[in-house]
């Protein structure tokens, strides 16, 4: 079958049997291959803007608590040293958990300036992003050091198979019985929206492309007081004291 033969008509046939969770995405990888094929003038119109896609209710954007967020960063540095720089990017710089993180490599991170480097080649968006390193995200890894963690190569030295493994031991030890997709990441955007009240730095900072979907997604997702706790997190040995590290 040529892919100018295939009609809105015939892939609804197939679209209508699906959920409407499954059926969105399936449309949207649908609509990104028959663009490509407008593109290559393979066909005359792409039959997805025929179809409608399921409505989904819109849900409020989900973080994780401060005590927990804690317990985490506790159990890693004491029970699971390798997992804890994948925790303190993902929660104090917002790099994305899935993708982005496992490709970080500490040559990216930059202690003068205290900034990570997001490489176009490891960012979702294929844009190099500056994601500030928060005083408490320092301190983390300072106590990573301390305890003898390897700063050499990528931070995540666990295949995809056995990070999952360890995130999981992670959020039982915090006491999460069912994790947030994201969560890291909304955690992140909700409390520094709320401390530092700045849209368009944080799109920048996130790799977001909306401003928009940042105000919708984040807006009061955190209070303000709960946010300052938050960028407060500090780990045992450093009692609050940064230390700088080693460039």
């Amino acid at each position: 079958m040529l892919a100018s033969d295939i009609t809105a008509r015939k892939l609804e046939r197939i679209l209508s049997k699906l959920s409407d969770g499954a059926r969105n995405p399936v449309m949207r990888y649908l609509r990104a291959v028959f663009n490509y094929g407008l593109k290559r003038n393979y066909l005359s119109e792409n039959p997805i803007s025929r179809l409608d896609f399921a409505p989904r209710p819109r849900r409020e954007v989900e973080i994780i608590p401060n005590g927990q967020v804690s317990k985490m960063l506790h159990h890693a540095l004491t029970d699971d040293l390798p997992l804890l720089p994948y925790l303190v990017l993902g929660f104090f710089c917002g790099i994305r958990p899935d993708g982005e993180l496992q490709e970080i490599a500490w040559s990216d991170i930059d202690l003068t300036d205290r900034i990570v480097v997001v490489r176009p080649e490891v960012s979702k968006t294929r844009r190099r992003r500056f994601p500030d390193l928060s005083e408490n995200a320092e301190s983390w890894l300072l106590a990573y050091q301390d305890r003898g963690g390897s700063r050499i190569g990528k931070i995540v030295t666990y295949d995809e198979s056995e990070l999952r493994t360890h995130r999981r031991k992670n959020w039982q030890a915090a006491g999460i019985t069912k994790w947030i997709p994201q969560g890291m990441r909304h955690t992140y955007c909700s409390n520094w929206l709320a401390v530092h009240k700045d849209l368009n730095t944080l799109v920048l900072q996130s790799g977001h492309d909306s401003v928009d979907t940042m105000w919708r997604h984040y807006h009061r997702g955190s209070i303000e007081a709960d946010a300052l706790a938050f960028w407060a997190l500090m780990p045992p040995e450093t009692g609050g004291k940064i230390i700088q590290l080693p460039a």
